[in-house]
């Protein structure tokens, strides 16, 4: 029953939003019992907290597919593409994850590491380019944390509609490789 009430408010927000969640609607969605939200979920941020956690967990394992990729520059251009596609796939997920699009709602201690799980993909990556040689910065942490937010403000004027470019998909690509270039390492450079 768990994952039929999860299911069912997924699909209300990203079809009706995050002011169309309420423990009624969810329960009634998933045909049951608005005590069975409370049952699995305790409460209307309970679920909301469930969902804040499956978008991290989608985006954790799109960032850990990208150990499998050699080349940390080109783990990097694969990780903004699957951030931007997970944003793009489930967009009011993203809000509720990034954009606070619930009042009252703050993030348990759960889903703040599942979220920090996400977030380390990116920093082995970034590590992975650092140990080689191929990029710089002060420290991975700091690397992903730029890169990061930087991704997530080009995704939250997307979101929104609020962008002067015509082609958004272009525009994206060509934020994801000047930051690239930006912490590519010159050729000869030390290894720290």
């Amino acid at each position: 029953m768990g994952d039929a009430l999860l299911n069912a408010a997924g699909d209300i927000l990203e079809i009706e939003g995050p002011d169309a969640l309420s423990v009624r609607r969810i329960a009634a969605q998933a045909g049951v019992a608005p005590m069975g939200v409370y049952n699995h979920f305790s409460s209307k941020f309970g679920i909301i907290d469930a969902l804040f956690m499956l978008g991290f967990e989608r985006l954790s394992r799109a960032m850990g597919t990208l150990n499998v990729i050699d080349d940390p520059i080109a783990a990097l251009s694969e990780a903004g593409r699957q951030y931007r596609e997970l944003a793009l796939s489930h967009p009011m997920t993203y809000e509720v994850m990034f954009l606070r699009a619930i009042p009252g709602y703050e993030p348990s201690d759960e889903a703040l590491e599942v979220a920090a799980g996400a977030f380390e993909g990116l920093v082995s990556v970034i590590r992975r380019g650092m140990e080689r040689g191929v990029l710089i910065g002060s420290s991975p942490t700091t690397v992903a944390q730029v890169i990061w937010a930087s991704i997530h403000g080009w995704m939250a004027l997307e979101l929104r509609a609020i962008g002067f470019v015509q082609d958004q998909a272009a525009g994206f690509d060509e934020l994801c490789s000047a930051m690239v270039r930006g912490l590519h390492a010159p050729a000869g450079a030390p290894i720290t």
